[in-house]
């Protein structure tokens, strides 16, 4: 069985709640909400959990949620470098991309696609979007055993590669759908001005939010 460590790009803090999913998990989870348009916080807040807390722990729930929301936040300044600045939490520069960690990735990826099953459907039926959907399609879960081609790593290894392009299209197709003018031209241009919005959406400027991360 592989091993693997935690992506140098996701950070998480000391105390984070252990009822949230896994860090890799978590950042396809936060990617994936991102890169579909027009979901409410309410659609996927319970997602964040792979073990919910007891509704009579608020403070704990909202500590959670605190920290979700920062990584999520880190994740729209890292769409808003645009390429080659963008990298998902399994991307390690310069090496190649670990199969398993990619994985664990799309799994929460996944989880995000199947709380708007029509987009998604869409997306994989347009011919001008499908490629996106073939390009997590070998890392996802199978619940029955096939045999592969000969060649199916160096696919994946392509597909890994081609991923975090691909992802910073599909956030762009979002941000078009919600009409988000604002954090769409700063992905264009590849970079926010100080005192320009931040591009993350908070309505503060961007040098006292993601720019000081």
């Amino acid at each position: 069985m592989s091993t693997y460590t935690t992506s140098s790009a996701i950070l998480m803090p000391l105390d984070r709640d252990p009822g949230l999913l896994p860090p890799l998990e978590m950042d396809g989870y936060l990617t994936g909400l991102l890169v579909t348009p027009h979901l409410d916080s309410s659609d996927w807040v319970m997602g964040l959990w792979r073990e919910p807390p007891a509704s009579n722990d608020p403070a704990r729930i909202e500590q959670a949620l605190r920290q979700a929301l920062a990584h999520r936040r880190k994740i729209e300044a890292s769409f808003a470098k645009g390429w080659p600045g963008f990298m998902p939490g399994y991307c390690e520069p310069g090496q190649r991309a670990d199969h398993d960690m990619v994985r664990i990735w799309v799994k929460g990826f996944w989880t995000a696609m199947k709380l708007a099953p029509s987009y998604w459907s869409a997306i994989a039926e347009d011919h001008r979007t499908a490629t996106f959907v073939a390009l997590l399609a070998g890392f996802m879960e199978v619940s029955e055993p096939f045999e592969e081609r000969d060649d199916a790593d160096e696919i994946r290894d392509q597909h890994a590669t081609l991923l975090p392009r691909a992802l910073l299209g599909m956030r762009k197709l979002a941000l078009m759908r919600e009409d988000k003018k604002a954090t769409l031209q700063a992905m264009e241009t590849g970079k926010a001005r100080r005192n320009d919005p931040c591009p993350c959406g908070s309505g503060k400027k961007y040098k006292r939010c993601c720019a000081a991360l």
